[in-house]
C-alpha cells in the first residue's frame, strides 16, 4: 500500500468529499463526510451502524472519488471487518473528532460502520 504522506493527503482538514453512484438511480452525488489516514488511503465512519445512503452504496458499488482539499483520486471501498483494526480506526476518529468531555467512542465501538478507501490512481483535474 502507498503512504498517506507520499499521497498528498492532508491530515489536518476536517472533511472529505465522496462522489458515489447510487446503488438504485446510478447517478452520481457526493457527500461530506469525517475522514482519518489509513494505510493507502483513508477511512470512513458511519455512527448509525452503516445504513445511511452512503454506506449503502459503497457497499454495492465500491468504486468513488476522494476529495480532501484540492486533491482527488480514485478509491476503491471496502468495508472494515477485522474488530482490531476496526477499533484502531475508531480510536483514530476519537482522537481527531471528540472534543475534551465528548466521548463517542464507547458509542462507536457498539454501532459505528468503518470503510476503508483505498487509493487506486489520483485524479488530474
Amino acid at each position: 500500500m502507498t503512504d498517506v504522506d507520499a499521497l498528498g493527503i492532508d491530515r489536518d482538514q476536517h472533511y472529505c468529499w465522496v462522489t458515489i453512484a447510487g446503488r438504485v438511480t446510478a447517478r452520481r452525488r457526493t457527500v461530506e463526510l469525517w475522514f482519518v489516514p489509513a494505510d493507502g488511503g483513508v477511512f470512513l465512519m458511519s455512527g448509525s451502524g452503516g445504513l445511511t445512503q452512503w454506506c449503502l452504496d459503497l457497499e454495492r458499488e465500491e468504486q468513488a472519488v476522494l476529495r480532501i482539499a484540492d486533491k482527488q483520486w480514485h478509491v476503491r471501498a471496502a468495508q472494515v471487518r477485522d474488530d482490531r483494526v476496526r477499533a484502531a480506526a475508531l480510536g483514530l476518529f476519537h482522537d481527531k473528532y471528540d472534543s475534551v468531555g465528548h466521548d463517542r467512542l464507547a458509542a462507536w465501538l457498539d454501532n459505528a460502520v468503518v470503510f476503508r478507501l483505498v487509493v487506486t490512481r489520483p485524479l488530474v483535474t
